[in-house]
This record gives C-alpha cells, sequence and structure tokens, in this order.
C-alpha cells in the first residue's frame, strides 16, 4: 500500500476551505502582519498549486474591506497554525489572538481573531461532484462516508459554501454516507467564472434539488437533516418525495409560519433585506456597499466569517441570496406539516436569530415528530457540530434505523 502523502500546509487546507470566495472575488488582497506573515511567493506557490486566483499581499490591513478582512483573518490563524506545529515559515513565531474568542474589532490587526482554524475542506469529503437539477441547473455536491452505508443528506443554510457543514461531514462519515451540497445559482461550476446561471429559485425547485442530489449519487432515499433555513427545504421535501425521505431532522429551523408563531427581530431585518436585495442587482449593489464595510464582521463569528460573508460577496450573489433566501424565509411552511416521517425537531432557548418557538410549532403539528430543547446553545452552535448535538443527532438516526 503507498503510504500517505504530506498534509497539507494549514495555508492550503484554510484555501481550499475559502475556495468558494477566492474565486467568487477577483482581484482580492490579503494582509500579512505580525509574527507569522504570510510572503507574496508563499501565497503564490499555494494558490497556483490549488489551481486559485492570485491574491495580493499588503502588509497594511487599513484599507481593506470585509471579505478581504475576513479571508486575512482566515489565513493568518493558518499561517499561525503552521508556524506552531513546525510548518512553513515555523521560524516566526506565532500570531496573536484575542483570548475570549469573540467578535474582532474593525480596526483590530488582521490576524486577531481568536477561535481556532476549522480542519479545511481537504479532510471532510469528495467534492464537488457535478450534478443536475431537474431544470437542468447545475449543481455541486459533496460526499463522505462509505458508499454503503446508511446515507445523511445535510440540508445546510441557504447560500453558504459546504464548507459551513463541515463539522457534521467529519461527525457522521464512518456510520453513514453523508452528502450536501450548495444553493443553485450560487456557485460556479467546475472551470467555470462567476455563479452558474440561475433559473428558478422558489421552495419547490430548492426542494427537487435533494432529489437529483440522491439520484446523482446513486442514493434511493436517505435521513434528510436541514439547518436553519435548510429545516424548511428539508420539510418541503419530506412532504412532497415519498419514500427518498425516509426520516427528517429540523435543526433551529428558520420559519414562516405566518400568525401562528412569532420571529426573532433578526429574522424580520433579514427577509426585509433579502426583499429589497431581490428586486434587482441594482438595489442589491446598494446594500453590498454597506456590507463592504469592516464593521459588518464585528457580527461573524470570526472562525466561519470566511463563510457567511459569502452570499453577500459581490452584487450579483447578493441578489441571487435574496431571491433564494427571501423565497424559503417568505414561505409558508404549515402546508408541509403533514410529512409523515419520524422527525426530530432541535432548538435552544438561547436561539436569538431563528425564534425557538417556530421549531415548537413544527414538532407540536408534524404527526411523528420528537421535540429537543437545548437548554443553550446559540444558532450557529448547531452547525459546529459538537459533542451534545451530535449525540442528539446519533441517538434519533439509531432509533430511526432500528425501528427500520
Amino acid at each position: 500500500m503507498d503510504a500517505p502523502g504530506p498534509r497539507p500546509s494549514g495555508v492550503a487546507e484554510a484555501l481550499l476551505d475559502a475556495d468558494p470566495l477566492v474565486r467568487a472575488v477577483p482581484g482580492l488582497r490579503i494582509a500579512s502582519e505580525g509574527r507569522a506573515p504570510l510572503s507574496q511567493e508563499r501565497l503564490d506557490a499555494v494558490t497556483g498549486s490549488l489551481g486559485l486566483p492570485r491574491l495580493e499581499v499588503v502588509t497594511d490591513p487599513a484599507g481593506l474591506w470585509s471579505v478581504e478582512l475576513a479571508l486575512s483573518r482566515h489565513l493568518a490563524r493558518a499561517s499561525a497554525g503552521d508556524a506552531t506545529d513546525g510548518g512553513p515559515d515555523a521560524g516566526s513565531g506565532t500570531a496573536g489572538a484575542a483570548a475570549d474568542g469573540g467578535p474582532v474589532r474593525a480596526d483590530a490587526r488582521c490576524d486577531g481573531a481568536a477561535a481556532p482554524a476549522r480542519p479545511g475542506a481537504a479532510r471532510w469529503g469528495e467534492g464537488p461532484i457535478p450534478a443536475r437539477a431537474g431544470d437542468g441547473t447545475p449543481l455541486r455536491c459533496w460526499s463522505a462516508g462509505p458508499a454503503d452505508a446508511p446515507a445523511v443528506v445535510l440540508v445546510t443554510a441557504c447560500g453558504m459554501p459546504a464548507g459551513l457543514a463541515a463539522g457534521w461531514m467529519r461527525a457522521l462519515a464512518g456510520p453513514f454516507r453523508v452528502v450536501t451540497w450548495e444553493s443553485r445559482g450560487m456557485f460556479a461550476e467546475p472551470g467555470g467564472h462567476g455563479p452558474a446561471p440561475l433559473a428558478a429559485y422558489d421552495v419547490a425547485s430548492q426542494a427537487g434539488d435533494l432529489t437529483a442530489v440522491l439520484d446523482a449519487l446513486g442514493i434511493a432515499g436517505a435521513h434528510v437533516m436541514g439547518l436553519c433555513g435548510g429545516a424548511v427545504v428539508a420539510l418541503a421535501a419530506a412532504a412532497t418525495a415519498g419514500d427518498r425521505v425516509g426520516s427528517l431532522s429540523l435543526w433551529h429551523g428558520d420559519y414562516d409560519l405566518r400568525d401562528a408563531a412569532p420571529r426573532t427581530e433578526h429574522q424580520r431585518d433579514m427577509q426585509a433585506m433579502m426583499a429589497m436585495t431581490a428586486r434587482s442587482e441594482e438595489k442589491a449593489t446598494g446594500v453590498h456597499r454597506l456590507m463592504r464595510r469592516p464593521v459588518v464582521l464585528d457580527s461573524m463569528r470570526p472562525d466561519i466569517a470566511h463563510h457567511l460573508i459569502y452570499p453577500y460577496a459581490t452584487p450579483l450573489l447578493l441578489h441571487r441570496y435574496g431571491l433564494l433566501n427571501g423565497a424559503i424565509m417568505s414561505h409558508d411552511s404549515r402546508p408541509y406539516l403533514s410529512a409523515t416521517q419520524p422527525a426530530l425537531v432541535v432548538t435552544s432557548r438561547d436561539d436569538t436569530t431563528a425564534h425557538p418557538a417556530g421549531s415548537q410549532y413544527v414538532a407540536a403539528r408534524l404527526p411523528r415528530a420528537r421535540l429537543v430543547t437545548r437548554p443553550s446553545g446559540d444558532h450557529l452552535t448547531a452547525f459546529d457540530a459538537g459533542p451534545e448535538v451530535v449525540r442528539i443527532a446519533e441517538r434519533f438516526l439509531s432509533d430511526v434505523l432500528e425501528d427500520a
């Protein structure tokens, strides 16, 4: 058997993790400062080996915009990790970091984000695997775990890179085959430039993409796991795709239930923004100018900011995000509550992003649902796949498999 190849550097893995962002926005600059700086020569070598566009290294972060700062901080953590591990540039020490893991001030050092870098895309699945939706729209899929294992499909937050779901891919792959895909019209086809064409953007089309992914990967049926707005798409698929969806789990769902359940201030504000940006690319351009300000990163968790900023990275992406996510956020989910599959509904008392009352309403009306309300944990912790939430998921999946 061949010996395994050398482990990719932290910077290479970080760039793989940020691949969609680097490809979506040409001409990005990266600030390199502190005690583990990235040289232009080293960065050129890594981007060249990965087939990524060139990134320009600058020494002063003062003139960078939000996407450039998010990417700079992401790469700074990886470069510091390489130095600590004795990897490239090891002699230059480690970059400084705030101790509390909170958001970094807009005027802080570009390497000041405290949260450790997530393991990169190279370690969590095979992809992107091309697929085609029923209307011909190209899709990008990922798969991890044995091909003959029970399948779990992750329907993650609309418009976000697949890397946001990497924790779940790593946590469940092995006992399960875990697959996911990215929102239609938001990402480039392999070898393409700019996002692929977007035709339909309604919830029914987005739910139909799930069966297209199953077909492309040769999967007859699966447990479907929806997170955030992905819970709406998962619920729609469960109600319409028959036995292709064998069971369902809905995590911190962002539902529109009309007057049946309240929504948070964040949900109301986001829905208004989506309505504005969906009107035209010109309207989206005005919002994009605001999203370029470094201060927007103050409300984004530093270790995943390079994913969270993605749908705001260009006016075209923001316009399409408004169409796709706006369709999800404004869609009445109540007609889908007839879905008869075994279902797990998870929320937490601390979720100020998607109101827990929405999940409670959904769980009370799905015929075969059980509700888990976590005593703590904000909205984004559902994406982290920490030990507590993984145990909840594994326990439900075990029960479902035993009953099958």
